[in-house]
């Protein structure tokens, strides 16, 4: 471009723009600063680019130098760190996951304090609907992605799995309802954990005729897991499952006349036929890996401490 089609103005000491003549002076106009300084031994010069619009300048940083920010940092759970699954907006105004703020209620229940402004604050939760509904289409639409998407995307097959189970269970699929009451014991795959609800479900597979749910509600009533421990009916249901083949039924009542719990004498042969059916004879199956090895011990050391021809008759 000659100079005969250039214009100059003075911004200040030091620093000039130049820019294409154009008629209308409120047009937006961009071009290139220039700075110069002397140094003690050398001569820097700086170049920055601006837009200029109405006698305003703004300065616009090279995409490089830009700070990005993630659209998922508005709604992650300050707790878990997390998108939050079940979002609920805390009296703090922040967003959280249900399960991570309930728990840090029910933690302070004298001195309640938000966790991010560590200001005093009220136990009132709202569902935040709109913030979920906005992780589903972000997600959905690859806007957030990496690790807080698949984790997200995981907790989407695990919710589907849990309506298909919950789906069978109230079909009166006997298996279903125990494995519903098991996920509910243990807060697997979606179900919050919840042994109320546990012992409801393992009661209505007894109640359907599977074995592995009448040993459940045996020992809930034993144990007093999701409701009041009863001693009469627990062994009740829990001898009764054993018979029909529930090898954690067997194995529980191995380790009951091992130590003499539940009301029950000591008795090392009905403590090692209990613990032999359960690792050999029973073919309804839920007695999990520790167990199995935990019966074969206690086996071999009952075993070891009776005549061998007692353990063998």
């Amino acid at each position: 471009m000659s100079k005969s089609e250039t214009n100059a103005d003075t911004m200040s000491p030091g620093f000039h723009i130049f820019w294409p003549r154009c008629p209308d002076s409120s047009s937006r106009y961009s071009g290139t600063l220039s700075s110069s300084r002397k140094g003690r031994n050398s001569r820097q010069r700086v170049s920055r680019s601006f837009h200029l619009s109405n006698n305003h300048v703004e300065e616009t940083q090279p995409p490089s130098k830009r700070l990005k920010k993630s659209p998922a940092g508005d709604l992650i759970c300050p707790i878990s760190r997390e998108l939050p699954w079940d979002p609920v907006t805390a009296e703090d105004g922040r967003v959280y996951e249900r399960e991570c703020i309930e728990k840090h209620i029910k933690n302070h229940p004298r001195d309640l304090k938000s966790p991010v402004t560590n200001l005093k604050m009220g136990e009132k939760l709202l569902p935040a609907i709109q913030h979920r509904n906005t992780i589903e289409t972000l997600v959905e639409s690859g806007v957030i992605d990496g690790d807080l998407a698949d984790n997200w995307n995981e907790k989407v097959e695990q919710k589907k799995k849990m309506e298909e189970l919950l789906k069978w269970a109230g079909s009166g699929n006997g298996n279903a309802m125990f494995l519903a009451g098991i996920k509910y014991r243990d807060g697997e795959e979606g179900f919050k954990k919840d042994k109320k609800l546990a012992f409801q479900w393992y009661k209505k597979a007894q109640e359907a005729g599977n074995v592995k749910g009448k040993a459940m509600v045996g020992w809930c009533y034993l144990d007093g897991a999701g409701v009041t421990k009863q001693q009469s009916p627990g062994l009740f249901h829990l001898t009764d499952a054993a018979s029909q083949g529930s090898d954690f039924a067997a194995y529980k009542l191995g380790i009951a006349f091992a130590k003499g719990k539940y009301g029950l004498n000591v008795d090392k042969m009905e403590s090692i036929r209990w613990l032999e059916k359960s690792l050999r004879y029973c073919r309804h199956k839920h007695l999990t890996a520790v167990a199995k090895t935990k019966a074969q011990q206690k086996l071999d050391e009952l075993k070891a401490s009776v005549p061998a021809s007692s353990a063998t008759s």
